[in-house]
């Protein structure tokens, strides 16, 4: 069973001080190559998401023969280290960005709306000391239907900037704070009730971590997927975000970031060492 994992969790001084919220302001440039996914496609408008709320809707735009639509769209929300959108969440949970394809009806039908591709932004660049970069994000099909003909492994491209009046850390929170990142690869030896029989299901699991001022962070690592018994994991394999709501399977994998596993032997653990496996 694979489980997506988490690309960081942030240990971070200061977080449970007063500190105001700051906007996060993210501005959706154009669209590429969205006629490799699908040939017809003759209008769009782009939806961003972000720890599971929509931030809004662009205008509806029409797609270019070249494949490439503008749209130009800003929205933001808040940073805040002592509530939703918190520091925490802007290390671990990447914006969700979803073209959808405008259908034109005749004059009795409204217009239809169809997700055509996804794609994903990290935000870890503001807990690294920048407060402003520039993405071009791989846009991946989202699965068809058996009538429709997209094509899900072509990719398109979002272009992306992502902004910040000043600094989400202060200059002592970067010199003095630390962040950890785990991976969550796989579960063996799960019990008998997870059975791959019946209706399909997810599963995920948790994990506590020491955090600043001696606080607990729980770590989630959700849609894990039972394999059946035998049934081994490829390698390399890329990591995943834990994401809900997202149709274009593709859009889970982090870019550049892979699970390549190894002996056992070479992993730090309690349990490995050679006093401890002669008493095996």
């Amino acid at each position: 069973m694979e489980v997506p994992a988490l690309p960081a969790a942030a240990a971070l001084p200061g977080e449970s001080q007063p500190t105001p919220a700051k906007p996060v302001q993210i501005t959706v440039l154009a669209a590429h190559e969205l006629k490799t996914i699908k040939s017809n496609v003759s209008a769009t408008l782009v939806r961003v998401e972000y720890n599971g709320a929509i931030l809004g809707d662009s205008s509806k735009t029409d797609v270019l023969p070249d494949g490439t639509a503008s749209y130009d769209f800003v929205t933001s929300f808040e940073c805040n280290p002592n509530g939703p959108n918190s520091l925490a969440d802007i290390a671990q949970k990447p914006v969700l960005f979803t073209v959808i394809e405008v259908l034109q009806k005749d004059k009795k039908q409204k217009e239809k709306t169809v997700p055509l591709g996804q794609a994903v932004v990290d935000l870890l660049p503001l807990l690294q000391g920048q407060c402003s970069f520039k993405v071009s994000a791989p846009l991946y099909a989202v699965l068809p239907s058996p009538l429709e003909s997209l094509h899900p492994e072509a990719k398109g491209g979002l272009e992306v900037t992502v902004c910040t009046e000043e600094p989400l850390l202060s200059a002592a929170q970067l010199s003095n704070g630390n962040l950890l990142s785990v991976t969550l690869e796989a579960a063996y030896s799960v019990p008998e009730a997870f059975t791959p029989a019946g209706p399909s299901q997810n599963y995920m699991a948790c994990l506590q971590v020491p955090a600043a001022e001696e606080k607990g962070f729980p770590l989630v690592f959700k849609n894990g997927i039972l394999k059946l018994a035998g049934e081994k994991e490829p390698l390399p394999r890329p990591k995943k975000w834990s994401l809900a709501n997202i149709m274009a399977p593709g859009a889970l994998n982090m870019p550049n970031s892979f699970v390549v596993g190894g002996p056992y032997e070479d992993e730090d653990g309690e349990l490995n060492k050679r006093e401890v496996r002669k008493d095996w």
